[in-house]
C-alpha cells in the first residue's frame, strides 16, 4: 500500500468524464494547510473511475449485474443469515431480560431511568406492541419465554436492522466511487461477520445503534457525492438526510454522538477550505454555513429532542426512579405518593429532605459515627427511601426576630404555626433522637476545606447550642407557593447556620465504604454568592406529614417544563453512565479493555457455558477483525510514508486530484472507526466488546476499500479478481466455522475444541475459572 503506484485496468463505469468542480465551491485544497499532498496546484473534479481505469474501458469481465439487482441479491443473502433459526431459544437471553423490562414499563405507562436515550428502546416497545403483548410478562434472566409472548417476532423485527447493513455497506462503497464488484465485496464482509450478527439476533439495542450509524455513514458519502452541484435538489435532500440520521443515531445511544464527531470533523474540514476560498462571495459562504447549521444542528438536536417528547408523554405513571427529576415533573405523575400533602409546613411536621444535588438524596442520619473529627453521629445523604430519612421540625425563633447568634436563645420552646422564610428551627432525627449539628473546629471529612455536619443526641447539653439551630431561606419557590411559607416539593431553601453563618451542602463527594457506606457526604460551606442558586445548597422538603393538617393536591400548584425535565433528565444520564465503573477487585467475564477488541483478545458469552443449554458466543468472524485491525492501525504509518515520497519529490504517478479521491473515502472510514474507538480509551465506565461493533463497521469497510484501491494499483486485472474471490472465499469460511457459535450450540462443550483459536479465548474453558 505504499511506493510508487503502477497504474492497472479495473472495471471503468459507465459514463465519461463529469463536470469539474465548481471552483467557487469546492477550490483546491490550501498548499501548507492540506493533511496530504496535492500533485498539482489546480486540483479539479475528473469523472468518478478515472483513477480505477487507466488502461481502457472495458467491462464485460466485470459486469455480473446493475446495482439494483446487486443490491436485492445481497439483502437476500443477509436476510437469511440473519433470521436462520433466530426463534431457536426459548428463554431470555442476556440483555433481553434488561431491555425487555423497559419494553413493559413503555406498554404500561410506567416511568424508569436508563443511561441510555429513549429511541432504540422505543423501537423494542413498538416491537412488543406488534406483538400483541399487553407488558405482563417479566423478563429476567434465565426466565422461559410463555406460549402468549412473541418473542421470535421481536426478535425478527430487531434483526431486520441487522439485515440494514449490508446494503448500505453496498450503497456507501459505490459512493465512494469503488466498483460494483469491489462494493459487492464489502457488504458481504458485513453480512458475514459473526459478531455483528449474533448481536443482531436478539432484543438488544446494538442492532438500531448500527443501523443508524451506518445510515449517517451512508447519507455522508452520497452528499459527498454532490459537493460539485451546491444547492441542488439532491444537494439539499442529501444534507437533510444525514442530519436526520445523525439525530437517530444519537437518540438511539450516546455512543452515536461519535457518528455526529464524524460528520462535524467532514463540515469543518468543508467550511475551512471555503474560507480559504478568496474568490467565493461571502452571500454564497454564509449560505453554505446556514444550509449546515439547519441540517446538522437543528434538525439532529430537534429529532433528540423529539423523542424525549415521545418519551415523557408515554411514561405517565409513577415509580420511584423518577425521584431525581423536578418536583414539578414528579408530581404531575399518575400515581404519586407526594401528590396530596398538608400543604403548610409547620412546628411538628415530619418532613423528608430532598437534595437538589444529583446523586445526593435524602438528608439522613444513622447511629454510626465519623472515624475522625468529632467522632459523632454521621450526616450522609442517602438516596433511597429510609426511616433514617425523616426529620420534625421545631421552630425556635419567627423572622425579624432576631439578627446573629446572641439574639438567640437555644433552650426556647417551639413555636407553633407555619414556617416561612427566615425563621429559626431545629431538625429532630427521629429515629436516633438526636439535632442536626455543625462546628468550625471540625472539617468535613472529605472535603477538607468544608466543614463537619453530625448530629448530636437531644440528651445531650450540645443539643442546646446555638450550633444546632438553623436559618430557612427560601430560594426561587414556585410562582403559585410564593407566599413567604415553604412547603412541600415547591419551594426550595437554603439552611443556614445561626452560630457559624455556613450553609448546608451536598458536596458531591462520596464517604469511605468501609465507613461511610459509600454514602453522600454532607458538610457546611461558607455564605457566599454562588451558594444562592448552585443545587449542592439548596434542599426541597420532599414528603410532609403532619396529623393536624389536611392533605391537597400539590400538582395544581406546581409548574413544569419540558426543557428543564429534558435537561435534568439527560444530566442523570451522565452521572448515572459515569458510575458504571468496572471493580477492579474481581473479574467480570462479560468485561473487557478496549485494547483487546481489534484481535478480539476476549469474545463474550452471552448466556450460562454449560453442556445442556444452547449457548451462543460474542464472537467475530477473525479474518475480518485481524485484517481490519491491522489496515486501522497501519494506515497513519501509510500516511506518513507517502508525505515524506511528496515531500522528496518522489511521489510523480499520481494523476491530478487523484490521491484527494483516494484520501477523503479513506480519511472518512479510517476517522470512523478512530472516533469510535479510540475515546473508549479515556472513559472510565465499564465497557464490553459489544461497545467496539460501531468501529468495527467502519474497520470492514475500510478493509474493503484498502482492498480495492491496493488490487488497482498493483495488479493486473485478472489477478484482483483473484484477490477478491480470494478474501470473499476466506470470510464465508470464517462465518461457516464459527457459525455454531452464532446460530446456538447445543451439543457438549468438549464439542467445540477446534473453535479456540487462542488461548484466551473462552470457547472450550474460561481461563479465568480457578
Amino acid at each position: 500500500m505504499s511506493g510508487h503506484p503502477k497504474r492497472a485496468s479495473i472495471l471503468h463505469e459507465q459514463g465519461g468524464p463529469g463536470p469539474r468542480f465548481d471552483d467557487i465551491h469546492l477550490p483546491p485544497r490550501p498548499m501548507g494547510f492540506s493533511a496530504y499532498p496535492l500533485a498539482e496546484k489546480d486540483s479539479g473534479e475528473v469523472s468518478p473511475t478515472a483513477f480505477m481505469s487507466s488502461r481502457g474501458s472495458r467491462r464485460s469481465r466485470w459486469h455480473l449485474a446493475d446495482d439494483r439487482t446487486l443490491l436485492a441479491v445481497l439483502t437476500m443473502i443477509s436476510l437469511v443469515t440473519h433470521m436462520y433459526r433466530i426463534g431457536r431459544r426459548s428463554s431470555v437471553t442476556w440483555d433481553e431480560s434488561h431491555f425487555g423490562s423497559f419494553s413493559g414499563k413503555y406498554m404500561n405507562r410506567t416511568f424508569y431511568h436508563d443511561v441510555h436515550p429513549p429511541l432504540a428502546k422505543m423501537l423494542v416497545a413498538l416491537s412488543d406492541v406488534l406483538a400483541g403483548h399487553n407488558g405482563t410478562f417479566n423478563t429476567k434472566t434465565t426466565h422461559i419465554y410463555p406460549d402468549y409472548y412473541n418473542y421470535r417476532f421481536m426478535r425478527v423485527f430487531n434483526a431486520c436492522f441487522g439485515v440494514a447493513l449490508t446494503p448500505m455497506a453496498f450503497l456507501t462503497c459505490r459512493q465512494l466511487r469503488m466498483p460494483a464488484h469491489f462494493a459487492t465485496m464489502a457488504a458481504l464482509f458485513v453480512t458475514f461477520d459473526n459478531a455483528l450478527c449474533v448481536m443482531s439476533r436478539f432484543i438488544l439495542l446494538d442492532a438500531p445503534l448500527l443501523a443508524f450509524t451506518a445510515l449517517v455513514l451512508t447519507m455522508l458519502a452520497y452528499f459527498c457525492r454532490q459537493r460539485a452541484q451546491p444547492f441542488s435538489y439532491e444537494w439539499r435532500k442529501y444534507l437533510l438526510l444525514t442530519g436526520l440520521s445523525l439525530g437517530l443515531v444519537a437518540s438511539s445511544k450516546w455512543v452515536g454522538l461519535f457518528a455526529v464527531a464524524l460528520v462535524g470533523i467532514f463540515t469543518i474540514q468543508e467550511l475551512y477550505e471555503m474560507f480559504c476560498n478568496v474568490r467565493m462571495p461571502v452571500k454564497v459562504y454564509a449560505k453554505h454555513w446556514a444550509w449546515r447549521i439547519l441540517a446538522l444542528v437543528v434538525i439532529p438536536f430537534t429529532v433528540y429532542a423529539f423523542c424525549f417528547v415521545l418519551h415523557f408523554a408515554v411514561l405517565n405513571r409513577y415509580d420511584s426512579s423518577a425521584n431525581f427529576m423536578p418536583m414539578g415533573f414528579q408530581v404531575k405523575l399518575r400515581g404519586n405518593p407526594l401528590s396530596r400533602q398538608p400543604y403548610d409546613i409547620q412546628t411538628g411536621s415530619k418532613v423528608r429532605l430532598y437534595s437538589r444535588e444529583s446523586g445526593t438524596g435524602y438528608l439522613h442520619s444513622h447511629t454510626h459515627t465519623y472515624p475522625s473529627g468529632s467522632q459523632r453521629q454521621q450526616i450522609t445523604g442517602y438516596g433511597f427511601a429510609d426511616q433514617n430519612n425523616f426529620w420534625n421540625i421545631e421552630r425556635r425563633e419567627v423572622a425579624g426576630s432576631f439578627k446573629d447568634v446572641d439574639d438567640v436563645s437555644a433552650h426556647s420552646a417551639p413555636i407553633d404555626g407555619p414556617i416561612g422564610h427566615g425563621d429559626l428551627i431545629a431538625l429532630h432525627h427521629n429515629s436516633t433522637d438526636s439535632y442536626l449539628y455543625t462546628e468550625l473546629s471540625f472539617k468535613a471529612p472529605v472535603s477538607l476545606g468544608l466543614s463537619e455536619v453530625c448530629a448530636v443526641n437531644a440528651s445531650k447539653s450540645e443539643a442546646r447550642y446555638p450550633n444546632s439551630l438553623w436559618v430557612v431561606e427560601i430560594v426561587d419557590p414556585e410562582k403559585r407557593m410564593n407566599d413567604g411559607r415553604i412547603h412541600p416539593l415547591g419551594t426550595p431553601v437554603r439552611l443556614r447556620s445561626i452560630a457559624t453563618g455556613c450553609i448546608l451542602v451536598a458536596t458531591g463527594e462520596r464517604l469511605d465504604k468501609d465507613w461511610g457506606w459509600g454514602q453522600a457526604e454532607i458538610a457546611c460551606d461558607a455564605d457566599d454568592e454562588n451558594s444562592r442558586r448552585d443545587s449542592k445548597y439548596l434542599w426541597t422538603i420532599e414528603r410532609h406529614s403532619n396529623k393536624d393538617l389536611p392533605a391537597v393536591d400539590l400538582g395544581k400548584y406546581m409548574s413544569t417544563s419540558f426543557l428543564k425535565n429534558f435537561a435534568v433528565l439527560n444530566r442523570q444520564m451522565w452521572l448515572t453512565n459515569n458510575a458504571l465503573i468496572p471493580d477492579h477487585d474481581k473479574h467480570n467475564v462479560l468485561e473487557s479493555d478496549p485494547i483487546s477488541w481489534p484481535f478480539m483478545v476476549y469474545p463474550m458469552r452471552m448466556v450460562g457455558w454449560d453442556d445442556t443449554g444452547i449457548k451462543y458466543l460474542e464472537i467475530g468472524n477473525p479474518f475480518l477483525w485481524w485484517a481490519s485491525a491491522i489496515v486501522c492501525l497501519v494506515f497513519p504509518l501509510q500516511l506518513l510514508y507517502w508525505l515524506v515520497c511528496w515531500q522528496r519529490k518522489c511521489l510523480t504517478s499520481w494523476q491530478t486530484g487523484e490521491f484527494r479521491e483516494y484520501i477523503d473515502g479513506a480519511l472518512m472510514l479510517w476517522g470512523g472507526w478512530a472516533l469510535h474507538y479510540m475515546p473508549f480509551f479515556l472513559m472510565g465506565r465499564v465497557t464490553y466488546l459489544h461497545h467496539y461493533l460501531p468501529a468495527l463497521y467502519f474497520a470492514i469497510l475500510f478493509l474493503a476499500y484498502q482492498i480495492c484501491h491496493t488490487s488497482a494499483w498493483y495488479l493486473a486485472e485478472r489477478n484482483q479478481r483473484r484477490v477478491l474471490f480470494a478474501a470473499s472465499a476466506l470470510v464465508l469460511f470464517g462465518f461457516w466455522w464459527f457459525s455454531s457459535l452464532t446460530y446456538g450450540w447445543d451439543k457438549p462443550i468438549a464439542s467445540l475444541r477446534g473453535m479456540q483459536w487462542a488461548s484466551s479465548w473462552p470457547v472450550y474453558e474460561d481461563v479465568f475459572d480457578v
